[in-house]
């Protein structure tokens, strides 16, 4: 897996950051943003779907007591993300997600204007709140991937059923409500992108240019 990450893999995150840092020097979109978005999550989901073989050779050979510990972890996790995300007012949420969109985006481009947050504030308010569905959806889903770590036959490819059709316990109300909140996310960060400043657009271009150093390197040392 190391292999074919820094032999073709890497490749592709080059060929990502020169489309991003190319579609710069047009009018950035919606639309723009939305196809930057696609390529990560595919790059995303290429990794996860070339660490199954090595996460099912340690699923077989982990211990009955040791696939215990580990759903209970899963678990915990669940339990933890619903204690967090639950008991939280309107005014937080919108608080939390507004918070969560500067600090994103701020991290790649710098500070803020004024005009930006207000795209970002407007942004938070839009947002369809569909938390409790969400924990919903993923403690079902934990549920089913519970029964299928009892290990019985076919097991990993029903495992890799289960990770290809999670839309399977996704109501129509929630992903409407993701559909609507991906294109309010993708309308705010080509609001903050085209209206960036020199200074923004500059910072911009570094981020880029360190991120596609780091592949270079990973890409050289793997020729080694």
């Amino acid at each position: 897996m190391l292999e074919w990450h820094r032999q073709e893999e890497l490749q592709t995150y080059r060929v990502i950051l020169d489309s991003i840092e190319s579609d710069l020097a047009r009018p950035v979109t919606a639309a723009v943003v939305e196809d930057w978005i696609d390529q990560l999550t595919a790059a995303y989901d290429r990794l996860k779907q070339r660490g199954l073989p090595l996460a099912f050779h340690v699923g077989e050979q982990m211990s009955d007591l040791q696939l215990k510990y580990f759903i209970e972890e899963m678990y915990q996790k669940q339990d933890a993300l619903e204690q967090e995300y639950l008991p939280r007012s309107e005014a937080e949420f919108r608080a939390q997600t507004y918070d969560n969109f500067e600090e994103g985006i701020s991290g790649f481009i710098g500070r803020l204007e004024k005009s930006q947050l207000d795209h970002l504030r407007q942004a938070a308010a839009d947002i369809v709140r569909f938390d409790k569905a969400w924990l919903n959806q993923r403690r079902a889903w934990l549920q089913r991937a519970e029964v299928l770590l009892e290990r019985k036959a076919g097991w990993q490819q029903a495992i890799r059923d289960l990770l290809a059709n999670r839309e399977q316990f996704e109501s129509p109300a929630y992903k409407a409500a993701n559909l609507h909140n991906m294109q309010v996310i993708y309308s705010a960060l080509a609001e903050v992108i085209e209206t960036r400043t020199e200074k923004q657009d500059k910072r911009m271009r570094e981020e880029i240019a360190d991120f596609r150093r780091d592949i270079n390197t990973l890409i050289d040392q793997g020729q080694e």
